[in-house]
This record gives structure tokens, sequence and C-alpha cells, in this order.
């Protein structure tokens, strides 16, 4: 059996770029023909958001010691593993399966060579059969490969160490540490609401003061004021004369 691991971790951001370069100094205190690191990433994702990742070949019989003390030296640094896998891959009964298909092969190539041997063959005959012999050839050569690709996944077990960070990362170890972070991206975002808010409304807001002045400013606005009214028609109202009062006696 063949086996890969792969692990995850989630520790401070800042510690990122330590603890990557201590698994990578315990891989090259190993010596080469124990463990090569074949792959290093590290990136910045957002601001101080870091991702990272450790790939390594190992020697299978430290592959299990190598992973447990990656995991001691990430707690250590305040972090903690948040994923983990073993995959196998039964590479044994492929590279057997290859063997006798290798052996059927070549019985069938030695078959064809011994008639090609024979001087009483057509020239049909004779093409037809090296035809033969090339596909039988290059089919060796694939087993062959696949066989060495099976050993080589046996001889070497691949692990990967993923990396991701979180500022102030503590998940209830410190609650001061995570409510200040709360608050703070709250406050964050109640500061681009209202930053969005006055680009909306700050052109308008200039537009319409703009306007304002430029009608307190112009004529038409003092002759609308100090316009005369018109005179309206006068409404004569006859009177009507009183019945003469009757003679005193």
């Amino acid at each position: 059996m063949a086996f890969s691991y792969r692990y995850a971790f989630v520790l401070p951001d800042t510690a990122i770029s330590a603890i990557q370069e201590q698994h990578a100094t315990a891989c090259e205190k190993l010596g080469p023909q124990h463990c090569r690191i074949v792959g290093m990433h590290y990136t910045l994702v957002d601001e101080d958001q870091v991702r990272g990742q450790l790939q390594f070949k190992l020697d299978p019989a430290l592959a299990r010691s190598f992973g447990k003390e990656g995991i001691a030296a990430v707690e250590r640094a305040k972090g903690r593993l948040v994923d983990a896998a073993i995959e196998g891959n039964d590479v044994g009964t492929a590279i057997t399966e290859s063997q006798r298909r290798s052996v059927q092969i070549a019985a069938e190539l030695n078959r064809i060579d011994r008639l090609l041997a024979e001087k009483a063959l057509s020239r049909t005959e004779l093409e037809e059969l090296r035809a033969q012999a090339a596909r039988l050839r290059s089919q060796l050569a694939r087993e062959v490969d696949t066989r060495g690709q099976g050993e080589e996944m046996l001889a070497n077990t691949p692990m990967t160490f993923n990396y991701a960070g979180k500022k102030g990362f503590s998940w209830g170890d410190d609650a001061i540490g995570e409510a200040w972070d709360s608050s703070r991206s709250s406050f964050a975002t109640m500061a681009s609401i209202i930053l969005v808010g006055l680009g909306i409304l700050l052109p308008w807001t200039a537009l319409l003061g703009l306007l304002f002045f430029v009608w307190r400013k112009t004529p038409l606005r003092r002759l609308s004021f100090h316009r005369r009214p018109e005179m309206e028609p006068e409404i004569v109202v006859a009177e009507t004369p009183s019945p003469a009062s009757p003679p005193i006696p």
C-alpha cells in the first residue's frame, strides 16, 4: 500500500511564516534520502490574511511520526489542526498485474521474433509481423513505466501541509480579543456604509447648493420681491336713499 497524507492548520497569521520555516527545517534535518521538499507556497491574500502550503516526499517509515511532530509544532504556536486525511492506494496489486501482463507480452514477442527468423515468409507477412512486434514492444515499455511509478509511490510518501491564518484567532481562548475584533469589524462596516452614502449624496447636495446660490444672485429674484402689486378695480356701492321721515304733528 502506498499512502498520502494531507493536513490543514489554522493559526495566527503572523505565525504562519515561522511555523512553515520550522516544518521545512525539520524535513531538511532528516536528509534528502528520507525527506525532500517538493513545493512551497506563501500568499498574502487580503491585507494581513495569510495562506501557505508545504509539500514533502517522505520515507514511508517516517511519515506518521513526521506528521505528528508537525501537528505538535503548530499547537505550540497557538494553532490547531482542522483537517487531516490519509489515503491509501493498492500499488502492490497494480505492480503484480503489470508484471503478469509483461510476461504475456514478452512471450508473444518471442513467438513473433521466431517467425520473423524464418525465411519462407512473404513480404506482406513480414510487414504484418514487424508491426505486431512494434506494438508489443510499445506495450511492454508502458508496463515498465507503470511499475516504475508504483515503485516510486511505495518508496516516497507524499505529504501536504496547508496553512490558513486568521488575525486574532483564539476560538474561546481570548474572549476580550474576540469581542474587540467583532467590534472593529462592525465599526469598519458602518464606516464603509456611511462613506458610500456620502459619496452618493454629496454630488446632488453640491448641485442643489449651487442652484440656490445662483438663484439668490440673479436679478430675477430681486424683481420678484420688489414688483408692485397691480391695482385692483374699486367697487362703488351706491347708497340707497333712506325713506323720508314722516312730519311730526
